[in-house]
């Protein structure tokens, strides 16, 4: 195997310390650069070391003639075109299941946070002490909807049957068995009966838009659907439409347009975004850079499967 030649698009959210322990014996040599390779000298590197900041498409070979490996430090896929890399030779690594447990604490942190109505608090209440404004519920007993059942929905179902949640419908292609007090169902059935809807797919041409009018309309009223996964799985026009006539709530930690959202979303009482941290722990950021590592030297290429 060549010596790899590794130039990191992202060294302010890539640890270089990391990335040099990760390798370890490995021969290599890294280029800090940024996420338009305009810094540094990547024009002999086979390697790029990427986060979710940089695209990578045709493009890439004006750059990087002699790319050959990309290295995804996450799990989405999305910022890559991967037919072109499939067609160019170029292989595509990524860390599935590295960031895994951290959004599965931050899903049941918002979920936990929505049903006490803790967004709606406002200075106004704390100075006035208004305790009622914010009767909610438990989460005990609750039903869960699961859209994708790979690493992070898996955790988060353990997580929420430990709080007491004792129903779950699961809706995933991929899935052959549910585990105890859970149940495989199509996707209309699960919208239709959950009170708490977790979306945790891959972007990809069969998922964009896949919550659209149609879906939302199956909605519950009351119900909390999150998205942690990618904005695009959710049409945000057709959610603010049906919010207009139904309440329920929508937290969002992913947006289409990302960084940019719709400030209507911002604007709604019924929607909590947060700027995509669902990840964001110190734990499984630098686990994503070991194994997105690992997973390169072992010639392990990601596969596009529920996250």
């Amino acid at each position: 195997m060549d010596p790899f030649t590794i130039y990191v698009t992202e060294p302010a959210v890539i640890d270089m310390a990391i990335v040099t322990e990760a390798l370890g014996d490995t021969p290599h040599t890294l280029v800090a650069g940024s996420a338009d390779f305009a810094t540094g000298d990547c024009s002999k590197c086979n390697t790029a070391l990427i986060r979710s900041g940089t695209h990578i498409d045709a493009t890439i070979r004006d750059k990087m003639p002699q790319l050959q490996h990309v290295v995804r430090v996450g799990v989405g896929l999305d910022n890559v075109d991967l037919d072109f890399c499939k067609t160019a030779g170029i292989a595509v690594y990524n860390a599935p299941g590295a960031n895994a447990d951290a959004v599965a604490e931050y899903a049941t942190g918002v979920i936990l946070t929505a049903l006490r109505n803790i967004p709606q608090l406002t200075r106004t209440d704390q100075e006035q002490w208004n305790r009622h404004k914010f009767t909610g519920h438990s989460i005990a007993g609750r039903t869960v909807g699961i859209v994708g059942f790979g690493n992070i929905g898996r955790l988060l179902y353990g997580k929420l049957r430990a709080l007491g949640c004792n129903r779950f419908m699961i809706y995933d292609p991929f899935a052959t068995e549910a585990p105890e007090q859970a149940e495989l169902v199509p996707l209309d059935t699960l919208l239709a009966g959950s009170d708490i809807i977790s979306l945790h797919l891959p972007l990809i041409p069969q998922t964009t838009h896949l919550i659209n009018a149609e879906k939302l309309a199956l909605l519950k009223e009351n119900t909390i659907l999150l998205n942690a996964a990618r904005g695009g799985i959710v049409d945000e026009a057709a959610l603010l439409d049906a919010l207009q006539t139904k309440p329920f709530t929508y937290i969002a930690d992913t947006v289409e347009g990302e960084p940019h959202p719709n400030p209507a979303l911002l604007d709604s009482p019924h929607v909590m975004v947060t700027p995509h941290i669902a990840s964001l722990t110190a734990e499984a950021e630098d686990n994503m850079i070991r194994v997105a590592i690992e997973h390169l030297i072992a010639g392990k290429t990601a596969q596009v499967v529920p996250a």
